[in-house]
């Protein structure tokens, strides 16, 4: 009995010590091993590490969630990101058309919006999908779809405001004896960055053709050099073993030199050179000493921008980054880095696959600009409804003596809403304010009543103003409007007013 309780502490205890010495044994350096670390000291990964080897040289994967594998040693993406496999196996689904139109619709009103603060160009550049460029290295299985919900996004959308690099690079594939993408890695490389900024800047030239763009020699190869593998052999744990090839381009032969700075803060995070820029999660202010363009560009991006960060910050002096989902998000930071920064240009680069991300359907804040001797009334509208209002002494003047208040406006014939640009709106102050909440509703087609999905709410500045419809949530997308309410959203202020029946109109 003593014997076989002294056999069996033993196998544990040289268990216990195996486990830690295999992982000091198998670090890739004396510095790496942390000797006092339990997490490094106990770190089963060498398990899974050593199943990956066993079983990927006959095509399995350990983790085909997130890795699947394919021919002559690429590495492709799984389902585990944006359903990205099963997505493009299929052809575009009728859901697909519908989000395509909507997120078209959201960014037309962005592109609107951002032309009334200023910016002169608003362009989103859509990096390709790995199995988009190269699908004869994918397993027969996963052979992606042509067309795809991809093609089903930019029906559905304004073109003009994309770049797809999807043909660029298919046909430049053929011309290269290096890959455009890393075999290991879910990205591009520099050399496959490179040619998609070429055609960034031949389709954004044509608009503006004062910005100068790089010379043609930095984009041509330079070098090929060796590393690691990348995140998908990381999934395996087999970076170590599947090396990959880092082709090099001439971008980094270009006189510049970049300063880093947290945008919010101000302080400087790095200096010198002219160094790829993973995506921040936070604003990050790239200076580029050397640029092209003394101009200031918005890059809202994913890590699909980090090789082709060099590019941008040698063509443009000021470019303040930032992962567009962190713009994006409810709550994110575009309006305000758009108001507070003033840029000339904002650019996305996102990868395929988030293209169709539901964020892109959001809106911008509804428009407002002073009314102008432009603008021709076509209907105006009458007022059939109020609620928590007195009317005062003349026509147009009224006072709140409830908490909800607002008017309700019929029209006298059907407003198409594509026929209309603006509607008009004079509100005043007793006290002086110079802004007010409001909400506006809009009844559509053969809506019996009001709801929340019709209406945008803003900052109304008191005084003569138009509302730039084309930039409210769904009011292209309605065949028809025969009411309006104005909800006055308002607390102790502005409590008497004048406010004077809405008018439709164009410019």
């Amino acid at each position: 009995m003593k014997r076989n309780t002294f056999i069996f502490l033993s196998v544990v205890l040289l268990s216990l010590l195996a486990v830690p010495a295999t992982n000091i044994f198998t670090a890739p350096s004396r510095e790496t091993i942390k000797w006092g670390e339990k997490s490094f000291l106990y770190n089963m990964d060498f398990i899974s590490r050593w199943a990956a080897l066993l079983l990927y040289p006959v095509g399995i994967s350990t983790d085909s969630n997130q890795v699947i594998i394919g021919r002559d040693d690429w590495l492709f993406l799984g389902d585990l990101y944006e359903e990205t496999r099963t997505i493009d196996r299929r052809p575009p689904s009728a859901a697909d058309y519908v989000s395509g139109q909507e997120i078209g619709s959201a960014i037309e009103s962005w592109n609107r919006y951002l032309s009334s603060k200023g910016v002169k160009l608003f362009r989103i550049m859509i990096g390709p999908n790995k199995g988009t460029i190269y699908p004869e290295n994918l397993p027969i299985w996963a052979k992606p779809s042509i067309p795809n919900a991809t093609d089903a996004l930019l029906v559905g959308a304004n073109t003009i405001h994309y770049v797809d690099f999807r043909s660029i690079l298919l046909k430049s594939k053929a011309s290269h004896s290096v890959a455009l993408y890393y075999k290991t890695d879910t990205h591009w490389n520099a050399l496959g960055a490179g040619i998609a900024f070429q055609a960034f800047a031949q389709q954004v030239g044509k608009v503006v053709p004062e910005i100068q763009w790089p010379p043609q020699k930095i984009y041509k190869l330079n070098r090929v050099d060796s590393r690691v593998g990348g995140d998908l052999a990381n999934f395996l744990r087999l970076t170590t073993y599947l090396p990959d090839l880092e082709p090099v381009t001439y971008i980094s032969s270009l006189a510049v030199e970049t300063t880093q700075l947290d945008y919010d803060t101000g302080f400087i995070l790095r200096q010198g050179g002219n160094p790829q820029v993973n995506a921040p999660n936070k604003p990050l202010l790239v200076q580029s000493c050397g640029a092209l363009n003394q101009k200031k560009v918005l890059w809202l991006r994913d890590s699909f921008g980090t090789v082709m960060s060099p590019f941008m910050a040698a063509t443009f002096s000021e470019v303040l980054q930032l992962h567009w989902a962190e713009a994006m998000k409810p709550g994110g930071k575009f309006v305000q880095l758009v108001e507070e920064w003033e840029p000339d240009y904002v650019f996305f680069t996102v990868v395929e696959r988030a293209s169709r991300s539901p964020w892109f359907a959001s809106y911008p804040p509804p428009v407002l600009v002073p009314l102008g001797s432009k603008f021709k009334p076509i209907q105006t509208t009458t007022a059939v409804g109020l609620n928590h209002l007195l009317q005062g002494t003349t026509t147009n003047e009224f006072q709140i003596i409830g908490n909800d208040p607002f008017f309700d406006f019929t029209v006298s014939e059907i407003i198409k809403p594509k026929e209309v640009d603006y509607l008009s709106i004079s509100l005043s102050c007793a006290d002086g304010s110079q802004s007010v909440p409001l909400q506006l509703f809009w009844l559509v087609d053969k809506q019996p009543y009001f709801d929340e999905e019709h209406s945008a709410r803003f900052l109304f500045r008191t005084g003569e103003n138009l509302i730039d419809l084309h930039t409210l949530p769904k009011w292209d997308s309605a065949k028809s409007i025969t009411r309006v309410r104005v909800d006055i959203d308002t607390q102790d202020s502005c409590v008497h007013f004048k406010l004077g029946n809405p008018i439709f109109g164009v410019e």
